[in-house]
């Protein structure tokens, strides 16, 4: 057991000596307490980004997101906090129809010795059209494939 706990603390300790690799685009899934789905991030810059999120909406149908994130590099090499607006567009079952705007604020790790990216992230909405509703629960943990 200490042999496992010291190779955890080597490891945590050399990832955070290593720098970030940055990365133009990822495709991954994000898991949420009100929408989960497929995203595809491209980072037009070292501060911005797009978002494109196709998802599911706890049982009523299917909608799409697009997200304006700023980020910013916290913590230690790797993690950045982002923070966005965005919209969505929505529809499925009883005739259910969804627009809206949409929030962000997260943060993500790239690991530095894989092209793969972790994230936590809170995404508040407000829903326009037929129901007018805000959502508040959206809480959600993704995956990424970054290239």
């Amino acid at each position: 057991m200490k042999k496992l706990i010291v190779a955890a603390v080597c490891l945590l300790f050399s990832a955070a000596t290593l720098s970030a690799q940055d990365y133009n685009w990822a495709i991954g899934v994000r898991g949420g307490g009100m929408a989960s789905g497929l995203t595809v991030k491209h980072n037009i810059s070292a501060t911005n980004a797009w978002e494109g999120v196709l998802n599911t909406w706890y049982g009523k149908g299917v909608g799409l997101s697009g997200l304006y994130e700023w980020t910013m590099p916290v913590i230690t090499d790797g993690f950045s906090f982002y923070y966005g607006v965005g919209a969505h567009l929505g529809f499925g079952s009883d005739s259910w129809f969804g627009v809206g705007a949409d929030g962000v604020v997260g943060l993500e790790y790239k690991i530095p010795t894989v092209p793969i990216a972790v994230s936590l992230d809170y995404r508040p909405y407000l829903n326009f059209a037929k129901d007018f509703y805000f959502g508040a629960y959206d809480f959600g943990f993704g995956v990424k494939f970054c290239f």
